[in-house]
């Protein structure tokens, strides 16, 4: 693999962009790798890459910093590389995407593929000299003559030092340097730290959050006395329980430990937390183990739900599950070990999730009474969720109801357990049942039920919208033959699907469906409701007879019955409404 290129997290918005032929840029510092990055996606997504920019035709153009407004103007997403404090200025301007340097664990993995690893203290450190991009890392690599176990000693012989960093504190100065240690200050905190906010902070209301979070990194590394100073300056006046935290478990890794009993006393408010600051303060508490097992186990489920919009290894979540089932029956173990083993199974790694499925297994032999039902309901649980991802409605429906009937006795999950129950009826078509399940509920569930019971689509439409079903209301729009294009591109669901549905929106010709065809696994699912539309735009466009396309859709009928969704069949017609409300079953 080229050294100036290593797979990232911002890969994926950028290719989404490309794909969706979206105006926008990708910058950083000199030597970043950008430029190969913007040119690899650009072959994936079938993206011209431009030698000059013209204005008119999409492609990826590389340009000076100066150019990237015009270049985004033009409708193409511009590529450029520069000194920091340019690429902020710009970035702050255009909403660019700015590729960041590597995490430690992406440091790992990277140098894993040249045979390589680290000592626990000289990650950070490497990453801190080199500037943490895959050039300046494999330049250093070739120095070392790759040792196999880079130490710190290893790291102090290189003797570099993060050029676009020192450039920026060179050019903007001590505020930047104070501004990036704290990270995120009231406009009253900055006035009594005397601090002047400038490009690298970004302004959200009366607060200034940094702009780039990742060079807090960098300024603390650059002067850890400098940091230690401001850390324990700014708790003087920083109320909020979060930053507290924050700037605590700051200090705890720069070896200041008197600041643990305090951290204790703030342990919940790592639930109000952003994911990636919730997960670094959950390993704070993990690592100090400030406020004993009850920190432990709330750190741990705090982690659990940061996961979700998160990097992770199946590794970091067998860990997890191990250390949460040992706190059991602490009530946050049992959650936490449901929502581990649903990362893994909602990311399709089944045999990776048998790990944790085990653990919690394991878990059965250990308690009793109501603690041994818990145990038995995250297992159920995970098990159902298993099912319900193959389609196996009829056994998530046999798991659940065993729970249900098991809530008399002990009630934890009770919201998951009738919800999930819910859907379950949903998918099987038993209405009847799903409305009693969720006649307490008001959500996605809800709204979707009401969808496919009313003819009425507006007043769905609304309901789903107080309700948060946003999928929903786009749906019922859909049904209600609205333009509901914009909608449809701003949810969370599959491509194909969005695709499918936008064709649908659109009554665009079946040629147009060629695309997604190729997308689909012939064994998915989605490939019944593809069929469904193809044949509803043939016969729209007059390509088919409808004797034909009815004898289709009877034969479609039985598919989604065999495929485990008889709840679909009634909605398998060759009308609008009918397949926006077949979309259900399919999300």
């Amino acid at each position: 693999m080229e050294c100036s290129y290593w797979p990232r997290p911002v890969d994926r918005a950028v290719l989404a962009d490309l794909e969706q032929r979206r105006p926008g840029a990708l910058l950083g510092p000199r030597r970043s790798g950008v430029s190969t990055t913007a040119k690899r996606l650009a072959n994936i997504a079938g993206v011209e890459v431009g030698e000059g920019l013209k204005c008119g035709s999409y492609a990826v153009v590389e340009v000076s910093p100066a150019e990237v407004e015009k270049a985004v103007r033009c409708g193409a997403f511009a590529v450029a590389t520069g000194p920091l404090a340019e690429v902020m200025e710009v970035a702050g301007r255009v909403g660019a995407y700015v590729m960041p340097p590597m995490s430690k664990a992406e440091l790992l993995e990277f140098l894993a593929t040249f045979g390589q690893a680290t000592e626990p203290d000289a990650a950070e450190d490497l990453i801190y000299i080199t500037g943490g991009y895959p050039e300046a890392l494999c330049a250093a690599l070739e120095k070392l003559n790759y040792p196999g176990k880079i130490a710190k000693e290893h790291v102090e012989e290189l003797g570099l030092k993060p050029l676009w960093f020192l450039e920026a504190v060179e050019s903007f100065g001590p505020d930047f340097l104070k501004g990036a240690v704290l990270g995120y200050l009231s406009e009253e905190e900055l006035g009594q730290l005397g601090i002047r906010p400038g490009a690298w902070f970004e302004r959200r209301g009366d607060t200034y959050v940094l702009r780039l979070p990742w060079l807090q990194f960098f300024a603390v590394k650059y002067d850890p006395e400098l940091a230690k100073g401001l850390l324990e300056e700014a708790l003087k006046i920083v109320k909020d329980p979060v930053r507290r935290l924050y700037y605590e478990a700051l200090l705890w890794r720069l070896g200041v430990n008197k600041y643990l009993e305090d951290s204790a006393k703030y342990v919940d408010a790592l639930f109000q937390a952003p994911p990636q600051v919730a997960a670094d303060l959950a390993i704070y508490f993990l690592e100090s183990r400030a406020g004993g097992r009850r920190g432990e186990a709330k750190a741990i489920l705090a982690l659990s739900e940061a996961m979700r919009y998160l990097e992770f290894t199946t590794a970091d979540v067998v860990y997890l599950a191990r250390r949460a089932a040992a706190l059991a029956p602490a009530e946050e173990a049992y959650s936490a070990l449901y929502n581990l083993g649903a990362l893994l199974l909602g990311r399709g790694k089944y045999r990776e999730a048998e790990s944790v499925l085990s653990i919690v297994e394991d878990l059965l032999f250990k308690l009793e009474g109501e603690d041994w039902i818990r145990a038995k309901r995250v297992l159920h649980l995970l098990l159902a969720y298993r099912e319900a991802l193959l389609g196996n409605w009829r056994e998530v429906k046999r798991l659940l109801e065993d729970e249900h009937a098991a809530l008399r006795l002990e009630r934890s999950f009770e919201d998951v357990v009738k919800l999930n129950l819910g859907w379950a009826y949903i998918m099987l078509g038993e209405f009847k049942a799903a409305r009693e399940m969720l006649r307490r509920y008001r959500g996605f569930q809800t709204a979707a039920l009401f969808f496919l019971t009313s003819k009425k689509a507006a007043a769905v439409r609304e309901y789903a919208r107080k309700a948060g079903a946003d999928v929903i209301a786009a749906l019922a729009g859909l049904a209600a033959g609205l333009d509901v294009r914009g909608e449809l591109e701003k949810l969370d669901i599959r491509p194909e699907l969005k695709t499918l549905l936008k064709l649908l929106a659109e009554g665009a010709e079946p040629k147009a469906l060629a695309s997604v065809a190729s997308r689909i696994d012939p064994m998915d699912k989605l490939t019944l409701f593809y069929h469904a539309v193809e044949a509803y735009l043939l016969l729209r466009w007059g390509a088919a007879r409808r004797e034909e396309v009815l004898e289709f859709y009877e034969r479609l009928k039985n598919a989604v019955g065999q495929a485990g969704i008889p709840g679909a069949a009634r909605y398998m017609k060759p009308e609008l409404p009918s397949l926006a409300r077949l979309a259900v079953f399919f999300l």
